[in-house]
């Protein structure tokens, strides 16, 4: 991919933070648009719209300041992916995160190396032609285009990092297992190996809100994951 191509707004209230992603960004080829505050990323929104946001949750003085700009977003004619990047983890702001169309929510403090190399990779994959795909695993499929997945035809509510890992299950198919390695490989190392398993659990919890009997991810003691086909 050209990253030349792709401009990205970062919007951070700290300006040391501001500046360091938007430097490491910069000199992946990115075009950046570099904000401090929800007030000055709308207004410049309302100049250019960027391909993709990056931005914290608390901004200043506004507790829920990255959510209340995703609702902004949302008015604009054509979908712009955002990246939230925040200390706070709680299911229930993941679960507001998804609400408000963020194709992922990610940790911070985040490696510079591993941001750019997801931002490459989100950016590759909404760019793919429109349409569903299938894997190996029936009745599941997937939208690159929009980072969703499907479980008979019901969209799981999963972060784009979990979207990534469940794509090696369905890769993989029936019985095979998906080791540790690859999963952190997938998600471009944002996910640690002492992590795993509460990703694991989300993808688990997101199938339950559709079918509440799913029991088709299982634990390789040691070695990783796989998907048991019980149908």
């Amino acid at each position: 991919m050209n990253t030349q191509d792709y401009t990205i707004a970062v919007v951070e209230d700290d300006p040391v933070q501001l500046d360091t992603l938007c430097t490491a960004l910069a000199d992946q080829g990115f075009k950046l648009a570099c904000y401090e505050s929800r007030q000055e990323a709308e207004a410049g929104f309302e100049e250019s719209l960027p391909d993709l946001v990056i931005s914290d949750i608390i901004l200043g003085s506004e507790v829920d300041g990255g959510f209340d700009l995703a609702r902004t977003l949302m008015n604009y004619d054509r979908p712009i992916p955002v990246i939230f990047l925040s200390e706070r983890q709680s299911e229930f702001d993941i679960h507001t995160g998804h609400a408000l169309g963020a194709i992922d929510y990610l940790p911070k403090p985040i490696s510079l190396t591993v941001l750019s190399a997801k931002v490459k990779n989100l950016l590759r994959f909404t760019q793919q032609g429109s349409g569903r795909s299938s894997g190996k695993l029936p009745h599941l499929t997937f939208a690159d285009d929009q980072l969703k997945a499907y479980w008979h035809d019901q969209p799981l509510e999963l972060t784009a990092t979990e979207y990534e890992m469940l794509k090696h299950f369905a890769d993989a198919g029936p019985e095979s297992v998906v080791t540790y390695q690859k999963l952190q490989e997938s998600t471009q190392g944002v996910v640690e190996r002492n992590t795993l398993n509460t990703h694991i659990c989300r993808i688990r919890n997101a199938f339950k809100k559709i079918t509440p009997e799913f029991n088709h991810i299982h634990n390789s003691y040691g070695k990783g994951y796989y998907w048991q086909d019980k149908s």
